[in-house]
């Protein structure tokens, strides 16, 4: 995956002998004098395979009962305990979280044959951070590698019509508190992040089995440079990349693919920008148009400003096109600016041939394919381990209370399913007989509890 991925799981409707099923959840109310402001579902936190703590948040319909869940969650550190080296899993992610929102229901006394029923089917991704862990030579490399395509990303993504501008306004620093961070923001409904992770950072979850372990992997994570693509929900939904059937196997590698391949075309690594003005033999090779222009452009003089293309007498755009084509050079970025901010071999830098590949002796402490999906069939056999567990004590409940088998508790097999009335509304029921009255979710305006209720 991705290192943090947000999702709703959407809790499927109860069958017939499921009987009633309650869903745990936590609410806040607000108060305003005599009348409830807004009535929240409050988080809580879930656990995979080690003690990280995941955000898991009732979802709640418009009338305040549970739909399903949000759930927010750090995929590599829930599996093996650290996110430093890692591969993208969106697919085996959405399969964790499904595990841990199973985990939840049945320690919380759900009905284990309907947690049974929840599937991957019924998750939709909000937001899935994609990672590339890209290797170097050295430490030295990757932070010098780091600063200069800071550089270099806020020279080309300024806007070519204001040259008061130093660097685009799309660029800014990043307070993590990890190495020279900082981020594209917002460029069609993503954003990405770089930096180095070379150090366990405060207050930040990292479990290691041994210092030595924990050496060796930040020791090999200087070396690497990480870069963050987020896919906003707006993007998701309008790729068809908001179902996590849609990042499995050959399909989630090639949109793996295809997300860094945008950053590369955003930031126009193939354009190979010159560091050195170009000798006049190549110079020749241009139109004696093309050649004025170049010529009025390496004086330091603004291309729109030359006379022709200002009156419109010659259009500028076919004229970038071929200077750039045929010298390395874009005439809408300052000749000194260019050759400076120019980064020789960036195709090569920038590029998905430097995934890392972890030494084997690392591997189980590597966010890669093969740990993931052996952490999953860990989390699935926990997940049916207590899930086991709870229907043997349904079962001996159902004996208890004299019930035949097939029988859960106070609802029969022979009852119609659905979500019964909860704590939470008869404390409405109370609020609603003292004169408080609420904001109904799905119109915005002020009801009385009593219209609530159904």
């Amino acid at each position: 995956m991705s290192d943090s991925q947000t999702s709703i799981f959407y809790m499927p409707e109860p069958i017939k002998k499921h009987g009633f099923v309650k869903l745990p959840a936590k609410y806040g109310i607000i108060f305003n004098n005599n009348e409830i402001c807004n009535l929240n579902a409050m988080s809580d936190h879930i656990q995979g395979l080690t003690e990280a703590q995941n955000k898991i948040t009732a979802k709640l319909n418009a009338e305040y009962r549970v739909c399903g869940y949000h759930i927010s969650s750090n995929h590599p550190a829930t599996l093996i305990g650290n996110n430093v080296l890692m591969s993208n899993t969106v697919y085996q992610a959405a399969l964790t979280q499904k595990y841990m929102v199973q985990l939840h229901l049945i320690k919380d006394g759900v009905n284990p044959e309907y947690v049974e029923t929840i599937g991957v089917e019924h998750c939709e991704l909000q937001a899935v951070t994609l990672i590339y862990c890209l290797k170097y030579e050295s430490a030295k490399d990757a932070i010098s590698f780091l600063k200069k395509l800071k550089q270099y990303a806020g020279v080309v993504l300024k806007s070519p019509q204001n040259q008061r501008e130093k660097v685009s306004k799309k660029i800014g620093v990043a307070a993590t508190g990890d190495n020279q961070s900082w981020y594209i923001n917002k460029v069609d409904k993503r954003s990405v992040l770089f930096y180095v992770k070379d150090r366990h950072q405060p207050r930040k979850f990292s479990s290691f089995p041994s210092p030595e372990v924990e050496s060796a992997i930040y020791v090999l994570g200087q070396r690497v440079l990480r870069v963050e693509i987020k896919l906003s929900s707006k993007y998701l939904a309008a790729h068809g990349l908001e179902k996590p059937e849609a990042w499995r196997g050959v399909k989630g590698q090639e949109s793996y693919k295809r997300e860094f391949n945008w950053l590369r075309s955003l930031l126009k690594v193939d354009a190979d920008y010159r560091v050195n003005k170009p000798q006049q033999r190549h110079i020749d090779l241009l139109s004696e148009r093309d050649q004025l222009v170049l010529a009025w452009y390496l004086k330091g003089k603004p291309v729109n400003q030359y006379p022709q293309i200002k009156s419109g007498e010659w259009k500028k755009s076919p004229i970038k096109q071929r200077i750039q084509e045929r010298l390395r050079i874009d005439i809408d970025i300052p000749w000194k600016t260019q050759c400076r901010m120019a980064i020789p071999g960036l195709a090569n830098l920038l590029s998905l041939e430097r995934l890392v590949e972890p030494p084997q002796e690392l591997l189980d402490h590597c966010h890669v394919p093969s740990t993931v999906k052996r952490k999953n069939q860990e989390l699935r056999k926990l997940v049916e381990a207590e899930i086991a567990a709870a229907k043997a004590k349904w079962e001996k409940k159902g004996r208890g209370n004299g019930k035949g088998k097939g029988k859960r508790g106070a609802a029969g097999s022979d009852t119609v399913a659905s979500f019964p009335v909860s704590a939470l509304e008869a404390v409405l029921e109370a609020l609603r007989l003292a004169g408080v009255l609420m904001r109904s979710p799905s119109d915005g305006t002020t009801s009385d509890v009593a219209d609530l209720m159904g």
